[in-house]
């Protein structure tokens, strides 16, 4: 059976009736956010496992299936999934999964994006029309996408509503909760002055009021150049920069370099769920990422470093 007729198949095949909803999610976040609220009522598969580039992500046979049977489809958006995801839809011939279609869901509509470019041109790097797609690392981001996520469901399956909307009231209490032991956390971070890989960091560095004085990346999506790097390190010496923030696929010699050359801490933090440790839910993961900076910032005496 070639491809296509498969996937015609498994379109007109999947049910939706009592049957749980299948979700297809991008980021690992929003699928540990469905279930939270789906229950059993879902049934949920990510594409990304947690460790990769987000925006370097390459789609698989896998990836086809899944997505020709789901009944919904759940993306950040922000062109965050652009290199994979519009070709993932279109080869799936899924209905359901159509712009403008309820199936298609995109957590970030409705977000105030930040680094919105004022002019689009590849001199700029990697950039992304709408501004930066990162929002699942702000502290505030598990209720938007949360609420987003609930209007999805009620929509597709309003029958299961009261339900959606009690497991959904459940996971705010939660997450609002562990937003007070971050706030907590990140009490004394106003100030602190970091340099992260990529821009994956930007929100979580911005509702905390801490400093990017420059980034290992020359422009975003653009690999550090010999040159920049040692330009970057002039910048962290004179700014006496306190960590370097890199995400597990980022965490290269470049970045060991500058710490050795700066004394900066380099701090490995989540960039999504489920690639470190105690990371598999959002709520988690978040805790892990304030911790861990937290263990590095909270060690800063605001002295210069040691070169």
């Amino acid at each position: 059976m070639n491809l296509p007729h498969l996937v015609a198949t498994f379109v007109l095949l999947a049910p939706l009736g009592g049957d749980p909803l299948r979700v297809v999610t991008t980021l690992p976040d929003l699928a540990d956010i469905t279930r939270e609220i789906g229950g059993e009522r879902v049934t949920v598969q990510s594409l990304y496992t947690g460790k990769e580039n987000l925006h370097a992500l390459t789609a698989r046979p896998s990836h086809l299936v899944a997505t020709s049977k789901a009944d919904l489809f759940v993306q950040v958006g922000l062109s965050l999934e652009v290199s994979f995801v519009p070709g993932l839809l279109e080869a799936a011939r899924n209905p359901r999964l159509h712009a403008g279609a309820p199936g298609l869901v995109t957590v970030s509509k409705g977000w105030e994006a930040l680094d919105v470019p004022t002019e689009l041109s590849r001199k700029g790097g990697d950039l992304h029309p709408q501004g930066n797609p990162h929002m699942n690392l702000d502290p505030r981001a598990g209720e938007f996408m949360a609420d987003r996520i609930l209007e999805a469901l009620v929509a597709v399956d309003p029958s299961s509503a009261p339900l959606y909307q009690s497991r959904h009231a459940d996971y705010v209490v939660r997450v609002r909760k562990a937003r007070e032991g971050w706030e907590a956390m990140a009490a004394a971070w106003k100030g602190k002055k970091i340099v992260p890989y990529h821009q994956e960091y930007d929100y979580l560095a911005a509702h905390y009021g801490l400093v990017i004085v420059g980034k290992v990346e020359p422009k975003p999506g653009i690999a550090p150049t010999p040159n920049h790097t040692a330009e970057l390190i002039a910048t962290m010496k004179a700014e006496h920069a306190s960590a370097i923030l890199t995400a597990i696929w980022s965490n290269n010699s470049t970045v060991a370099r500058l710490a050795e050359q700066t004394g900066a801490r380099v701090v490995e933090v989540p960039n999504m769920c489920g690639g470190l440790p105690k990371t598999e839910s959002w709520i988690g993961m978040m805790t892990v990422l304030h911790e861990r900076l937290k263990a590095a910032l909270g060690k800063d005496t605001g002295q210069p470093a040691a070169h």
